[in-house]
């Protein structure tokens, strides 16, 4: 199986008839701005979904492979990982989704989506993914001054 390529993006709309894939709002930073709980990692309301593009590595290739994405945090801690299993006997090319209604902010700084597959038992890292995301505190409301004399 070989990796074409992988990108981040808000929405997926994929054409059952064509199996063509339309990626609305590709992603490579978000800024927010809100008060933030102490407690980490904090369910940011925003969705996104990973999408990779695979094709055959040969014409024989007729394997069932895992794929999985992890998301990493900034500080290299494993936020989520989720797997799934794609059948090459079926398509020449497949493409792969993953993603979720919320994101798991713990601090400013590059996430990275990591897309890896699994070969007998050994896990083959096709891409990283980076994501910059940047928390700035909401701004207070200033009272208006008063006139001086």
């Amino acid at each position: 199986m070989r990796h074409i390529w992988s990108v981040v993006c808000q929405h997926v709309f994929q054409d059952k008839d064509s199996n063509n894939y339309s990626l609305i709002g590709t992603l490579s930073t978000v800024s927010f701005k809100r008060d933030l709980p102490l407690e980490r990692p904090f369910a940011l309301p925003f969705s996104y979904r990973i999408v990779s593009r695979w094709h055959r590595a040969d014409d024989r290739d007729y394997r069932k492979y895992t794929v999985r994405m992890r998301l990493i945090s900034p500080s290299k801690d494993e936020l989520d990982s989720t797997e799934l299993i794609v059948n090459m006997r079926e398509h020449v090319w497949i493409t792969t989704t993953f993603g979720s209604e919320s994101f798991p902010y713990t601090d400013n700084g590059i996430y990275e989506f990591e897309i890896s597959y699994r070969q007998d038992e050994k896990w083959t890292i096709a891409s990283h993914v980076p994501l910059q995301v940047t928390h700035s505190p909401p701004e207070t409301e200033r009272p208006e001054s008063e006139p001086t004399h």
